[in-house]
């Protein structure tokens, strides 16, 4: 009979947070089994958890386009590229 691991047992054996297992398993990005409302996992489903998330030199991951950079505040003007004046104090409003 295959071994079955609890959520700590196969946290314990990934080295990683029990947490972290858990909303992987619940966003069903890695496979799991339930089994009485719990999340178990067989020596397969470590391999296979442990390969998706593998990297292997030499495949690089592809360089990100210009376009496809996320957009910097303030219209894509550098702060070097930006004027300012030096600050003044507000003007107290007398009551």
């Amino acid at each position: 009979m295959m071994p079955i691991h609890t959520l700590d047992e196969a946290a314990g054996i990934l080295r990683v947070k029990p947490s972290w297992l858990e909303r992987q398993a619940a966003a069903r990005k890695i496979p799991f089994a339930m089994l009485g409302g719990s999340y178990r996992f067989t020596d397969d489903h470590l391999a296979a958890i442990v390969s998706q998330y593998e990297k292997r030199p030499g495949l690089a991951e592809p360089a990100i386009s210009e376009q496809a950079q996320p957009r910097r505040r303030g219209r894509g003007l550098r702060p070097e590229d930006v004027q300012s004046r030096p600050l003044r104090p507000r003007p107290r409003r007398v009551a």
